[in-house]
Parts: structure tokens; sequence; C-alpha cells
């Protein structure tokens, strides 16, 4: 008996036993697998259940289906698999099962001496001075979003998925880890020199610039990714402070491939300063880490043509 997991490990996630035959995904009620999110169509996808494989199908909607990093139009998926519809992540498990089956690529990455693992191991929960609190649940919860999210990410450049679908699934992964208003992937322009908007998603409606240019400069010419606060009430930044009145806490990290920071990778809120922790610093860096591979791959790859 195999079930479908809705966005596995955060608070909202939901959990579908499938049933031998047809069923649905979609955003409306009306659908036998339902999540109320603006990416999905009202009729977004389609599954057949054998009994032991699923049957993937896109029903002509707008964000389309992925499976393994790259957008398809049908696909096979058997236990263990994940796939994404729109922003929406779907796991394949045991009807009994209650965590995600990981690759062996999860114990590489909780081994690595690196961002990675500095990402997924963090934790949020204060230090007391004769010992460690205990982890709750939530926060081991934490750590295996963060992971599953991570081991996506880097499997995103060995992938066919082009460059610019790359950059968004990795706006997308950071958007299930990460609680933030805006986010903007922003690659450096060789004909300018100016950091241009690569890959961006807002929640609080159409800006004309979706990100602080001052906090990206910043993060520019440090060259190190870094946490403000308060963007509205920080006067160390360059450039013009009234630009950024309605911005309150805000993380950058530059992505640099080894020769020097070619864009950045950038989140804020704008009703919640000092909202960000060093882990989620973390998280961004790793992630500004595979989109400088998946940039650099990229141009290795246009070289050889």
């Amino acid at each position: 008996m195999l079930a479908l997991v809705v966005n596995p490990g955060l608070q909202e996630e939901q959990t579908f036993p499938l049933a031998r035959g047809t069923a649905t995904i979609g955003r409306t009620k009306d659908n036998e697998i339902f999540c109320l999110h603006k990416s999905l169509s009202r009729k977004h996808a389609r599954l057949e259940f054998d009994g032991a494989r699923i049957r993937l199908t896109d029903l002509q909607s707008k964000n389309g289906i992925f499976f393994n990093g790259k957008r398809v139009q049908e696909c096979t998926l058997v236990e263990g698999d994940s796939f994404r519809c729109g922003d929406i992540t779907f796991l394949v498990e045991g009807a009994t099962a209650r965590t995600p089956k990981y690759t062996t690529a999860a114990a590489a990455v909780r081994t690595m001496e690196s961002p990675f693992a500095a990402a997924v191991q963090s934790k949020r929960v204060p230090r007391a001075a004769m010992g460690e609190v205990a982890v709750s649940d939530d926060d081991d919860q934490i750590q295996k979003n963060r992971l599953f999210a991570l081991i996506r990410a880097t499997e995103l450049p060995v992938g066919q998925l082009a460059i610019d679908k790359q950059l968004e699934e990795i706006i997308v992964l950071a958007l299930q880890v990460l609680e933030v208003d805006r986010i903007a992937l922003l690659t450096l322009d060789d004909k300018t020199l100016e950091m241009k908007p690569r890959a961006v998603k807002t929640f609080v409606g159409a800006s004309p610039r979706p990100y602080s240019r001052r906090v990206v400069e910043w993060i520019v010419d440090r060259g190190a990714p870094a946490i403000v606060s308060d963007v509205s009430r920080e006067k160390a930044l360059p450039g013009d402070p009234a630009e950024d009145a309605a911005v309150r806490g805000a993380m950058c990290a530059p992505i640099n491939p080894g020769g020097g920071t070619i864009g950045v990778l950038y989140v804020d809120s704008l009703s919640r300063p000092a909202c960000f922790q060093p882990d989620d610093l973390a998280l961004l860096r790793a992630l500004a880490n595979v989109a400088a591979v998946a940039i650099e791959s990229d141009a290795m790859r246009r070289g050889n043509r």
C-alpha cells in the first residue's frame, strides 16, 4: 500500500493513501489529492496506480510537473520517489512510513565538512551554559527538510535541465525551507557589469525591484554571505536608506565558482526584523554554491560546443 505525502516534513504536510485506479492532483477539493496553493492548477496532474507503480501525467498545467530535476509531461514513480507540481513537493512512500527515504547522497551530505553540513546540522535551539538543550521533534524535522532540499539541489547540475530552469529550481527549494517574502537570484551582466535578476519569486505583490540593491552591492563588495537584521534601519549599507524603507530582515550570499562573484542569492522579509538565523544563512550559502556550480558547468558546456 502506497501513500502520497504533500509537502513532506513541513508543518502543512498531508498524507493521501493511494487506491488502485486513477486520481487527480490540484488546488481544489474536487481532486482526490488537493493542496490549496497558487502554483497548482485546478486540475494539475493525473495519477494512475496499478498497485506497485504510479503513472503521473501533466494535465496541461501552467507550472508543470518536475521529476529528477527536469520538467516532464509524464513519468513513472515507485516508493521513495519524489516529484514537484508547481512549487509543491510530493513524496511516494509506504502508507505506514513517516519519513522520506533518502538516497546514499544523504549519508555523504551528513558527513561533509562544508556549508552543506552546517546547514543540515545547525539547530534553532539555544545552548545552555552547562550543556545543550534537548533537540525537539520540530528541530529534527527542520534538519530533514534541509537535508532533503540540499540533496535535491546537488542533483541539478548533473541533470539535463536548462540553466535558467536549474536556477528556478534552486529558488523553489529555498522556499520550501525558508520563510521569506521575496527571493531573488541575480547574476552579473557581462555587458553592463551590473547584477540583474535571473530568477525571482515574491509573495507581497509587484515590486519594481524585488530585492535591496544596497544589500546586494554590500555583499558583492564583501564577497561573503551575511544577515542584515533590519535593512530599513541599517545605515552602514551603501546607497540611500530611503530605498529600503519597507525592508526588514534580509540575507544574501555571493555566487562564486572560484574566480570571483558572478551573482548573489538574496531573500528578505518586509514585516519581520531579525527573522533569519545562522543556520538559515548556511543553507542559503549552500544553495548559492550549487548555483555557482550550475552556472560554471553551463558555461563550460557552451564553450565546448
